[in-house]
């Protein structure tokens, strides 16, 4: 099953060497895990970068006492905690798992030694942070210049199928609305 996964994930990033592929592999953990299984804690130090290939994630950040989505992950997609990934500070958030999942997960410290051993290796990792770095720019504006009703539209356009994953409470609070206005969005439709 491994093999099948990174070949999925290759296709979508870059073509990558068996060579580079099977030392990739000597660091990759495949884990199965539980609906509600906390990935990353805040304020907690990690190094490890997440690839959800069965499952769906939500990075989320906890004000007075209410979890506040900020950013969601399915089937075919990287999470990590990016502060503490990148600069190597406390995660600023938590990570959870919304279902049952079947996880890759990745050692920063080796996906760095590969991507200074192989030049196609660093060009995977560039590629797949250019992808996450668009996500994250068109969340920006669609936050900053939509209505409402536009953001949701917009979720459900990007993910069609979020509300079989995703708890109402999770969608409306990453689209910064009550769970309230949310219920009003979805009866008009």
């Amino acid at each position: 099953m491994l093999d099948k996964i990174i070949a999925k994930i290759t296709s979508e990033y870059t073509t990558l060497s068996n060579e580079i592929i099977e030392e990739w592999k000597s660091d990759i953990l495949m884990l199965e895990l539980e609906k509600g299984t906390q990935l990353v804690r805040e304020g907690s130090y990690t190094n490890k970068l997440f690839y959800i290939y069965k499952g769906s994630a939500k990075a989320y950040h906890l004000k007075n006492g209410k979890a506040i989505a900020d950013w969601f992950s399915f089937e075919h997609e990287f999470i990590c905690a990016i502060t503490g990934y990148f600069l190597g500070h406390p995660s600023e958030h938590y990570i959870e798992l919304t279902e049952d999942s079947i996880l890759l997960e990745f050692n920063r410290k080796h996906i760095n030694i590969l991507s200074n051993k192989y030049h196609d290796f660093e060009r995977f990792t560039r590629n797949a942070i250019t992808k996450i770095m668009l996500q994250l720019q068109k969340r920006v504006v669609y936050l900053q210049f939509s209505t409402a009703k536009e953001r949701y539209d917009f979720l459900l356009q990007e993910y069609p199928k979020i509300e079989l994953h995703i708890s109402l409470g999770d969608i409306a609070s990453y689209i910064g609305i009550t769970q309230e206005t949310l219920s009003r969005i979805r009866a008009q439709k």
